[in-house]
């Protein structure tokens, strides 16, 4: 057996570990806005795929604005939204059957600053900490604490920022979770779910690009600084993982073929190659732009980040809908580290990475997507037994993972050329080509790429090696 093998065989996929059954359908409580049918149809579909008892849902007259006052939130949603929850015995204070909250596309997203609240301590702080507008799905993830009566303005510290154990992040610990399932329109919001769904049973596969603007120095480094570790994260993890260093996002026409994740900033709109008509998202695909507003309209296909990711595909994304500083936005790292290599929903990957409560984070998906729920082994008979196309993904993952935990790259050619796989996918061929180029097996490498390019259904990836191609013939 290969050195290449025997690393497989313990490790591929090691990314993928089971986990408990958390965050199914019944710890799940659904909101929708009464005043709009196609909020209510969006909470039944969801209580239907995710086994959410009809007791679940609750219907609220809200309007139907992004943003609300805060009176509006006090009074219309939060205070009824307590009540009818300790009505029906799903959350009072820290006593709770449920660890989620699903807002529906149709619930405000926003809730204005209100300048003459005066609550004693704001004006001890800094004039940055005294602002009280806020997302409402962050202030409801403050529920667990509405008997303490929190302040308004500034943040509150998450207590379970960081946590390790998803069964902690729970009302008993301070916090639900909130997510939405929104977007630019009532039928993509309805449709995240079954995105969710179906990526849980193929598995989120493809490459990881991660776009960083070429910071060495200066306060603004740390963003940089956060995305370098969310790509080591990504290779150690086994996808392929690409990263921008320059200044300008990735432009128009660059080369992102089957976009599993993506992770960079700092446009204010959608731009560059997200822009272009259509977007290679693989199905699952979580992608997240940091910019101060890049949530601030969801429900608008071209402003912003969230809703284009939304309508060009995305799975699962986040974002802030005011200003919330570099530093109180969510951690990256951790949250696809938990994601990934911890095996936590999407719910539970965001708020063990959101170190601020009562702030301006909204997260935009189905939160109780587990894309890396099974273990390897079950993975890898499911795929074979439905002889699914998604299966040269998982040998290109642990080939992967492979070569980062140090296999020599000639037994990862050796293995690649066994995989009876390979002759048939673009997607290996493509590695193969890679390998042997690093490798000086130029011929070689340019026979691989030339039969990756035949077998190919991604204009991107023909792209791309077209270019790989040309420099071929250049060298």
């Amino acid at each position: 057996m290969s050195i290449l093998s025997r690393l497989i065989n313990s490790i591929a996929l090691g990314a993928l570990i089971q986990c408990a059954a958390l965050g199914q359908g019944e710890s799940v409580a659904v909101l929708f806005n009464s005043s709009l049918p196609e909020s209510k149809t969006i909470a039944e579909h969801y209580a239907k795929l995710r086994d959410v008892p009809q007791d679940h849902l609750i219907g609220l007259p809200l309007s139907d604005g992004h943003t609300i006052s805060r009176r509006e939130f006090t009074v219309k949603l939060e205070q009824p939204l307590a009540a009818e929850l300790a009505r029906r015995n799903l959350l009072d204070g820290k006593t709770a059957s449920i660890r989620y909250l699903v807002l529906c596309w149709g619930v405000p997203i926003r809730v204005d600053k209100d300048d003459a609240l005066n609550e004693d301590g704001r004006s001890q702080v800094s004039s940055s900490l005294r602002r009280n507008e806020a997302s409402v799905d962050s202030e409801l993830a403050m529920l667990p604490q509405h008997a303490q009566a929190p302040k308004r303005f500034g943040i509150i510290t998450n207590p379970v920022f960081r946590q390790s154990d998803a069964k902690q992040i729970s009302p008993a610990n301070g916090v639900l979770m909130v997510a939405r399932l929104d977007g630019p329109s009532a039928h993509l919001a309805k449709q995240l779910v079954e995105r969710a769904i179906n990526a849980e049973k193929e598995g989120l596969w493809g490459r990881a690009y991660i776009d960083l603007r070429g910071i060495s120095s200066g306060q603004l480094k740390s963003g940089d600084d956060r995305l370098r570790k969310v790509a080591e994260i990504m290779r150690r993890s086994g996808f392929t993982t690409v990263v921008d260093e320059k200044p300008e996002t990735m432009p128009v026409g660059y080369p992102a073929s089957h976009i599993a994740f993506y992770a960079g900033w700092y446009g204010i709109n959608v731009e560059g190659v997200f822009a272009e008509s259509k977007v290679e998202f693989m199905p699952g695909a979580i992608a997240y732009h940091l910019h101060s507003f890049n949530g601030s309209m969801i429900r608008d296909a071209h402003a912003r980040w969230i809703g284009p990711f939304i309508n060009k595909g995305a799975t699962a994304t986040f974002g802030s809908v005011f200003e919330p500083y570099l530093e109180l936005t969510p951690d990256q790292p951790l949250f696809f580290s938990r994601l990934i290599r911890s095996g936590f929903t999407f719910g539970e990957a965001g708020y063990a990475a959101t170190r601020a409560l009562s702030w301006q984070t909204v997260f935009v998906g189905d939160p109780l997507y587990r894309p890396f729920g099974k273990g390897p082994e079950k993975t890898r008979a499911d795929l074979t037994k439905r002889n699914s196309p998604m299966l040269e993904w998982y040998h290109l993952l642990a080939v992967n993972q492979g070569l980062a935990a140090g296999a020599p790259t000639k037994a990862a050619i050796e293995h690649l050329r066994q995989l009876t796989q390979t002759k048939n996918s673009a997607i290996l061929q493509e590695k193969l080509g890679e390998l042997l180029m690093t490798s000086g097996q130029g011929a070689a490498a340019s026979a691989a790429y030339a039969a990756a390019l035949k077998l190919s259904k991604s204009p991107k990836q023909k792209q791309r090696l077209a270019a790989e191609q040309v420099q071929l013939q250049a060298k």
